[in-house]
């Protein structure tokens, strides 16, 4: 019977002399995580929240590795699409369309993960399609990445 590795097991747990060294990253990698809050107030202060608006998040550290993406509000995003991406790629983590109240939603492309490491940090940024965001709400995205210990 054939035997096949992993990505990360191939090369260290595959019998190659020498072993490699997991990369540090992926393989016993310490998880991080930021809290973002967003307010319909603080959007519509700013003059943000309409159709085709962005809305910076936070941005990952170069040498982060993607992990996942959470969104919760307290309002119902109805009509409105939001996109979780970046500047070149608005959809690049996916996208939330007419986000329920209290409903969690969590973003984990696969194509995103394996992608590998960030070369240079990368902002997470927020597309709004379909409709307005509504003037009142607060909702809170939480941002994961691995690093080496």
């Amino acid at each position: 019977m054939a035997k096949g590795y992993s990505l990360q097991a191939l090369g260290v747990l595959d019998g190659s002399l020498p072993p490699a060294i997991p990369d540090g990253a992926i393989v016993g990698a310490r998880l991080r995580r930021n809290s973002i809050f967003l307010s319909g107030a603080s959007l519509v202060a700013q003059g943000v929240g309409a159709v085709n608006d962005n809305i910076v998040v936070y941005e990952w550290p170069a040498n982060a590795l993607f992990d996942s993406i959470t969104f919760q509000t307290d309002t119902a995003f109805t009509g409105a699409t939001i996109q979780f991406g970046t500047a070149a790629n608005p959809t690049k983590y996916g996208s939330i369309a007419a986000a329920a109240a209290n409903t969690l939603y969590t973003l984990r492309p696969v194509a995103a993960r394996v992608a590998g490491q960030y070369a240079a940090p990368e902002q997470l940024i927020i597309t709004i399609t379909g409709a307005a965001l509504p003037s009142a709400f607060n909702a809170e995205i939480a941002m994961t990445y691995q690093t080496a210990n």
